[in-house]
């Protein structure tokens, strides 16, 4: 564009004549209308001026018109000359910047500048210095240009038209001074890996307003892309202005909306995910604020419970936006006014501005005064942000003021007033874990000008920044890897084939079963703490008998242990459930613990790919308990992942054979050499009577007793026993006492015999207090108490309802329930048993059992323990008492054969008659959702389908003339029990066919069905359906049984695939083709046949013995024998040989048994025995030196047998990383002329057990080897073996070239001794900061190394990061620093230096003790004291070391509020701090801190009320309270207790009602505390939006107060979000919605 000529063409049309505040238009022509519009300008600012008065209540503008004293601006005719673009100058003015949008991207810079002269050709480029940027929301650039001396020509344009005479195409460029929406101030290099968008404040500038005035520094563009190049940078402009004609709409709201809609737009083209970071001045950070509750907003997540209900139609809107939430890497605030801002000046400037007349800007400011409603509910709002995404947030505060707005005599207005605190510090704090707090050294304006690179302040901004981008960067590349991982198709098929329960929901519902302030005991437990502390490998056994909270407190540990640890440690649990059969087996703990291993770590995918079987038929479920353990088994030997824990719970619900198993191999795992580097710590939980000990030795024991629990019993009952009302004065103590020596341990008899008193018919004292003369002394006797109240007419139907909860296969749901209980024999349809049905299951199961059922969250009914369950199956009868009841006990079969009746029964309803959804497979999405409607409008559906052969089986197949009746009744329509057959299939292989029922028989292994079938005259022999045939059925499904039945049928044919599936069936293969091979002895063995045996990895060993002994002439197939040479050992492949003598052996079967992992050496040997004269190829030694078992060998037999291989470098570099020195020796022995190139060396340098051996034996062969940069490099990083490499490496080449990065690795990595070595050798190697930094850093010997460094190097400059870095080292840190004091006593500690050793969880104290000794001088800053009170492991020892060195530190607002964050030593360090600085004044921020702290806020409120007992408790403190997820009602307790007159307020009740953890109990202490509470309308929608404990919430409202107004939006809430239990509570208390609810 350069080199042609440009004209302009400037649009004169007066459409386009508009305002410079407006952002499009056309340009204004003239200097005469600019005139023109300056005076009318001006005119009306004087009529304005005149006009103005504050007096009388403002009134609202109409929508037509305008404020008094505005003018509309004069517009310009047409045919004006053209004037020339640096016409209007001002000499002393700073240069003007403009921002010209729409530039082509084939652009450069001197197009712009032909583009623009053309338009004025007197313009220099000295006056024009454009810089073009890639466009945030196009394709086009945007460019960003200033004049220097300034312009005032460009006020006036909006567009500018050039275009090329040869072509006479025309682009239109946008141009503006107000840089609104985003702006981008940078291009990246590379792929930007996260976006930075700063975001102006209160009638900012998004340029101007982070320039700095005196050198022109704009430091988003000029400095901060210089010093982090890899990310996008954008400025964000809105029209905030408090002056002007007023035409802009100054509400936030529509701030907010504008500002997504354009970080959308700018994200629209790259990934979602792409972490931003944001930087907010002032309003700009309330507006980030305001876009993230904004995002927040979705019904369908969790947040909602956080949210205020403001506009249900509004949340569901912002579902697409909360992708921008989940990027919100961090926050970096300058002055934002989170608790408000002084505003009076301003408000009085824009008063005098709009007269009378009520505007938005009068709303924004108000919004924003401290103390405002607005903020707040902002507050509150982002509680659940601050918990959930824990965004890094930096927050930076003014600490210069600025003078106030003033209005002079002429009507102008400035910042010539008083100079006052614009945003406070109080204000610019959040005061939350994650915010790191930094003063500035300006006024609120100046704050975010930085004049230069070396800006104190730039460069606190530029760390963080840089910090968290190479954080990012790290991440990213892992989250790359780990996201194409997730992708891909194994891993999908691996997670999908898997089929895990619900293992969160059921640890997250005993979590909330945790009564507070129990199960803490076990942490400081010596057993406990003996196990956790030991390194290595450990067993924990906690034993206890039923009902001793057992599996609560194992939920417990599993949260414990992970808290606040590294991401380098995996939890995984499993609690095993008696009263579900698919939790009780070593099967289901397996797969459980293997998917939360795949889940936190993808790339343990290669583990279950080893096994692969599942890839091979992905309609199956094909993982065995066999494959599970070897991959299992593989991931913990995997000594590059971190400590692994593993909680399985009630071991004793689990099959006694499985248990023994699993236990057994427990043992074995924990004694394997492999897995000795890697900490493997497993808890174990069962009753006293499992034999744990048998199988495991060395097991650490917790034996839970009624006196290891008495703590925990009396803080459970004490608090229970509170909670009932009926229960006053010497009577309540008598209950405490009864239940506390009674309970033995046990909290399931406190909570049943707590639950008999509570509900007993006879209210009276005298009778509660004979009842607790006659407890029961055990569960099995309570259990008999329950059993013996049920009355005579209700027993019949407690039998059949225990019937099915005890022997359901799995537990059914309240509507399964309600119809199984129902069905008769003579029912043949839902319609005729309608009348057989209750109608509230719920009320019956509570008349007649009590608390003996439970019905969960999901619905489902339970019985209330595992004790119950064995009570009921005569597990535990030993009493006279319990045999006296004998119809409550039924056996195993006689149930079990009941429950099938019912089944088949409901299975020949008539509305089975339509047959199966139309479709193969489950996985389509139309079958799916039809299926679902199907088994909507008959619920037991799914359960009498799939479980009804289980039942069978169970009760013994036996010949029950009824069972068999009702089956061939199914059997007889070919609809309903090819219905039946397709939900079986779905469950199991996902891929339905119409099958004949036969064939479905034979599939289940119902014989005696099969039997009943055949005898009818069934086919044997149809084909077609699922399987292919009857036979084909039972043989895939490995029912031996079944297969003997067939074969032995006169009429059974055996084809070539019964065969072949009887040989590739992994399970049964062997017995199967025996029992084939002896009913029809002439069946014909084909190559397929031979060749899928050998492919049988499980049980291939065995049939292709029983095939080869079986058929000596068989023809053995090429492939067949790969297999067999890979897969199996040395007996089955000689048996091969010596059968078949012919079988030629070609390159691919001895590159298999190369490659074979168990017996690699005896298999190549045999080949080679065999075949003395096999050519031995690249192949064949590759496979051999990438065998990681047994390849040693293997190659050991190769290079034996055949000196003179060809060994390709490929083979030549695994050696050299897989293997000893005796193979390297071996190799090089017998090929002299190999040439060790530089991938070999690195090779041998990165082996991590024999490197050093290796490396010599090179060294030794090849003395000229060059060694490089990358060997060096790979040597340094080798952390097994590394140091002995180095040694080698720097022993032979002692003028070796040592790149930094590798010194580096050495200095962190290494002990001094190779660092000595490396110094020595090579005394010109520079040490520079990132060297020493990796020493300070090196935990194991740094102190050591630094030594070395600064005797070697006297003159090293010890920096601020290194001493940072030792400050920050958590093992070695204290020696570290001794050595730097030491060496350097002027070193300069900083407060970085000083905050880092505060914050050091392990070293802290001494390393504080160690700097306040050396430098007693040094200045103790609130960031320090702030980082000390929140470290969680040693903060009280840190701060005692601080106060008993500076007695006169100031304690801060900051400082208390972070200790009473602090949520593992919150109180010790409160305590430490009121103990040394009693006059501490305890604001409402501090105890709002308290009341939010989930773990010990009860502990750190009872010390600040104890400590000040006049402490104001406010709303905001009593809301953080009642929000608190975790301890709410314990917190809530302290402080009704302490301040019985607290006011309940609607916000406070509406914040428990949002409360997803501890709703229903914070609740219920409101509702105690104060009866006369007012439920409205809001407090009922956020019950209905809580989508966690929302249910129960309403429960207790609704029951609590019956006579609650229930308005519209509340039932379409309840409608949304809750089932037809809470409908029907809604319902009947309040009746009269009814018709209203139902249209």
């Amino acid at each position: 564009m350069s080199s042609r000529r440009l004209r302009s063409a400037a649009h004169r049309d007066q459409e386009f004549a508009t305002p410079h505040t407006q952002r499009s238009g056309r340009i204004s022509q003239n200097n005469e209308s600019q005139s023109a519009q300056s005076s009318s300008r001006q005119q009306a600012m004087d009529t304005n001026t005149r006009s103005r008065s504050r007096k009388g209540k403002r009134k609202q503008p109409p929508d037509d018109s305008r404020s008094p004293g505005s003018s509309k601006r004069a517009t310009t005719g047409s045919g004006i000359s053209e004037p020339r673009l640096n016409d209007l100058t001002c000499s002393n003015a700073q240069p003007k910047y403009f921002r010209i949008s729409g530039v082509p991207s084939s652009w450069s810079e001197n197009d712009l500048f032909d583009a623009l002269h053309s338009i004025d050709p007197c313009l220099t480029r000295q006056d024009c210095r454009p810089s073009l940027y890639p466009a945030c929301f196009s394709s086009s650039q945007i460019a960003l240009l200033n004049f220097d001396p300034c312009t005032e020509h460009l006020h006036g344009r909006t567009h500018l038209q050039v275009s090329e005479l040869a072509s006479e195409t025309a682009t239109l460029l946008n141009i503006d001074s107000q840089f609104y929406s985003l702006t981008p101030l940078n291009v990246p290099v590379g792929e930007a890996v996260a976006d930075v968008i700063a975001v102006t404040g209160l009638a900012g500038h998004a340029f101007g307003s982070w320039r700095n005035r005196e050198t022109n520094k704009m430091w988003l563009k000029d400095l901060l892309p210089h010093d982090v190049q890899n990310i996008r940078i954008m400025s964000y402009g809105y029209n905030s202005s408090l002056l002007g004609d007023g035409k802009a709409d100054n509400r936030l709201l529509d701030h907010q909306r504008l500002f997504i809609q354009d970080i959308e737009n700018a994200r629209s083209s790259v990934k979602k995910n792409r972490p931003i970071i944001f930087i907010g001045h002032s309003l700009g950070g309330i507006l980030i604020l305001q876009v993230s509750v904004f995002c927040l907003r979705n019904p369908i997540s969790k947040a909602q419970a956080h949210v205020a209900p403001e506009s249900l139609i509004e949340c569901k809107r912002n579902r697409e936006h909360t992708h921008i939430l989940d990027a919100m890497h961090s926050i970096i605030f300058f002055g934002t006014p989170h608790q408000g801002m002084r505003t009076y000046d301003l408000e009085e400037m824009v008063d005098a501005e709009s007269g009378s007349y009520e505007t938005s800007r009068h709303n924004l400011l108000r919004q924003l005064r401290e103390g405002s409603e607005f903020l707040e509910n902002q507050k509150e709002d982002l509680s659940y942000i601050w918990e959930e995404y824990k965004p890094k947030i930096i927050s930076f505060y003014e600490s210069v003021q600025t003078p106030t707005v003033k209005r002079s005599d002429l009507g102008s207005c400035g910042r010539d007033g008083k100079e006052s605190e614009m945003v406070s510090r109080f204000s610019a704090q959040l005061f939350v874990p994650t915010e790191r707090r930094v003063p500035v050294e300006e006024n609120h304006s100046n704050m975010v000008k930085f004049a230069s690179a070396e800006d104190r302040t730039y460069r606190t901004v530029l760390r963080y920044v840089k910090g968290w981008v190479d954080s990012i960067t790290e991440s990213y590349a892992t989250a790359i890897k780990i996201e194409n991982l997730q992708k891909s198709q194994e891993y999908i098929d691996c997670r999908k084939s898997l089929k895990p329960s619900d293992y969160k929901s059921y640890r997250d519902d005993l979590l909330l079963r945790r009564h507070e302030n129990t199960c803490t005991w076990i942490l400081d437990y010596q057993s406990y703490r003996t196990w956790n502390e030991k390194d290595g490998r450990a067993i924990l056994w906690i034993s206890g008998g039923p009902g001793f909270g057992k599996s609560v407190l194992s939920s417990f540990l599993t949260q414990e242990i992970t808290r606040g640890k590294s991401n380098q440690l995996y939890m995984t649990y499993f609690f095993c459930d008696d009263k579900d059969e698919r939790l009780r087996t070593a099967y289901a703990i397996l797969v459980n613990l293997l998917t939360q291993l795949l889940e936190q770590v993808p790339d343990v995918i290669m583990h279950f790919l080893a096994e692969a079987d599942y890839t091979t038929n992905k309609e199956k479920t094909a993982w065995n308990y066999g494959m599970l353990w070897r991959v299992f088994q593989r991931i913990m030997n995997d000594t590059h992942r971190g400590k692994v824990y593993i909680m399985i719970d009630a071991l004793d619900e689990c099959e006694e054979e499985s248990c023994t198993k699993l236990l057994k191999q427990l043992q074995h795992l924990l004694r394997d050499a492999t897995t000795a580097t890697r900490p493997i710590k497993i808890i174990v939980t069962s009753r006293p009577h499992i034999a744990v000990t048998s199988h495991l030795t060395e097991v650490i024991k917790i034996p839970l007793t009624g006196e290891t629990l008495k703590s925990d019993i009396s803080a459970y009952v004490e608090a229970e026993v509170y909670k009932q009302s009926q229960f006053t004065g010497s009577l309540r103590e008598e209950v405490q006492n009864a239940l506390i020596d009674g309970a033995n341990g046990m909290f399931l008899w406190v909570a049943l015999i707590l639950d008999g008193l509570k509900n007993s018919a006879d209210t009276r004292p005298l009778a509660i207090r004979k009842a607790l003369k006659i407890l029961p002394p055990d569960l099995p006797s309570v259990y008999i108490n329950i059993l013996r109240k049920i009355q005579t007419k209700n027993q019949t139907t407690a039998r059949s309802i225990l019937q099915w909860i005890v022997w359901a296969i799995r537990p059914l749901t309240m509507q399964e329930l309600t119809i199984a209980i129902a069905i008769l024999p003579e029912h043949t349809s839902m319609s005729s048993m309608q009348d057989n049905m209750h109608t509230d299951l719920r009320k019956v199961l509570r008349l007649i059992f009590g608390p003996m059922l439970r019905i969960e969250e999901d619905k489902t009914v339970h019985l209330v323990h595992q004790s119950a369950k064995d009570f009921l199956t005569g597990t535990n009868i030993a009493t006279e008492e319990a045999l006296s009841l004998p119809n409550w006990f039924t056996s195993s079969a006689k149930s079990n054969l009941q429950l099938a009746v019912s089944c088949l029964t409901f299975l020949s309803f008539d509305e089975c008659e339509h047959g199966p959804v139309p479709g193969q497979y489950v996985w389509d999405q139309d079958v799916r959702k039809k299926v679902e409607i199907l088994q909507n409008k008959l619920p037991l559906l799914n359960y009498a389908a799939t479980h009804w052969p289980e039942h069978a089986w169970r009760a013994g197949l036996r010949d029950d003339w009824d069972m068999c009746q009702i089956f061939l009744k199914l059997a007889e329509s070919l609809q309903k029990i090819n219905l039946t057959y397709q939900i079986i299939t779905f469950s199991r292989y996902q891929r339905f066919q119409t099958t004949d029922p036969l064939q479905i028989t034979t599939s289940l292994g119902l014989i005696a069905f099969a039997k009943l079938l055949l005898d009818g005259g069934a086919d044997i022999n149809a084909q077609g359906g699922t399987h292919g045939n009857p036979l084909l059925a039972a043989i895939d499904e490995s029912h031996e049984a079944m297969v003997r039945l067939l074969s032995a049928h006169p009429d059974i044919q055996i084809t070539e695939p019964i065969v072949t599936a009887a040989a590739e069936n992994r399970y049964s293969g062997t017995a199967v083709m025996e029992v084939l091979l002896s009913a029809r002895p002439d069946i014909q063995i084909t190559e397929p046949i031979v060749t899928a045996a050998a492919h049988n990895w499980k049980c291939g060993k065995a049939v292709m013995e029983v095939l080869l002994s079986a058929r000596p002439d068989l023809q053995i197939a090429e492939m067949a024998v790969v297999a067999v040479a890979q897969n199996f050992d040395k007996k089955v492949t000689k048996l091969l040989l010596s059968t078949r003598p012919d079988i030629q052996i070609t390159e691919p079967i001895v590159t298999a048994a190369a490659n074979n992992w168990k017996s690699g050496k005896e298999v190549t040997e045999l080949l080679l025995s065999a075949r003395p004269d096999i050519q031995i190829t690249e192949p064949i030694v590759t496979a051999a030196a990438q065998n990681g078992k047994c390849g040693k060998a293997v190659m050991e037999v190769l290079l034996s047998a055949h000196p003179d291989l060809l060994i390709a470098e490929m083979a030549v570099v695994a050696v050299a990383r897989n293997f000893d020195e005796e193979v390297i020796k071996l190799l090089l022995s017998t090929r002299p002329d190999i040439q060790i190139i530089e991938p070999i060396v690195k090779a041998a340098a990165q082996n991590e057990d024999s490197g050093k051996e290796v490396m010599e034996v090179l060294l030794s062969a090849r003395p000229d080897i060059q060694i490089t940069e990358p060997i060096v490099t790979a040597a340094a990083e080798n952390k097994c073996n590394g140091k002995a490499v180095m040694e080698v490496l720097l022993s032979a080449r002692p003028d070796l070239q040592i790149a930094e990065i590798a010194v580096v690795a050495v200095a962190r990595n290494f002990d001094q001794e190779v660092i000595k070595l490396l110094l020595s050798t090579r005394p010109d190697i520079q040490i520079i900061e990132p060297i020493v930094k990796a020493a300070a850093q090196n935990e194991d010997s740094g102190e050591e190394v630094m030594e070395v460094l600064l005797s070697a190097r006297p003159d090293i400059e010890i920096t601020e990061p290194i001493v940072t870095a030792a400050a920050e080292n958590k093992c070695n840190g204290k020696a570290v620093m001794e050595v730097l004091l030491s060496a350097r006593p002027d070193i300069q500690i900083t407060e970085p230096i000083v905050t880092a050793a505060a914050h050091n969880w392990k070293s802290g104290k001494a390393g504080m003790e160690l700097l306040l000794s050396a430098r007693p001088d040094i200045e103790i800053t609130e960031p320090i004291v702030t980082a000390a009170a929140q470290n969680e492991y040693c903060g009280k020892a840190v701060m005692e070391v601080l106060l008993s060195a500076r007695p006169d530190i100031e304690i801060t607002e900051p400082n208390v509020t972070a200790a009473a964050e602090n949520k593992c030593n919150g109180k010790a360090v409160m305590e430490v701090l009121l103990s040394a600085h009693p006059d501490i004044q305890i604001t409402e921020p501090i105890v709002t801190a308290a009341a939010h702290n989930e773990d010990s806020g009860k502990e750190v409120m009872e010390v600040l009320l104890s400590a000040c007992p006049d402490i104001q408790i406010t709303e905001p403190i009593v809301t953080a309270a009642t929000h608190n997820w975790k301890s709410g009602k314990a917190v809530m307790e302290v402080l009704l207790s302490a301040r019985p007159d607290i006011q309940i307020t609607e916000p406070i009740v509406t914040a428990a009602a949002r409360n997803e953890g501890s709703g229903k109990a914070v609740m219920e202490v409101l509702l105690s505390a104060r009866p006369n509470i007012q439920i409205t309308e809001p407090i009922l929608t956020a019950a209905a939006q809580n989508v966690r404990s929302g249910k129960v919430v309403m429960e207790v409202l609704l029951s609590a107060r019956p006579d609650t107004m229930i308005t519209e939006m509340a039932q379409e809430a309840v409608a949304e979000y809750f089932d037809e239990e809470v409908t029907k509570l809604l319902l009947s208390a309040r009746p009269d919605i009814q018709t209203k609810w139902q249209r």
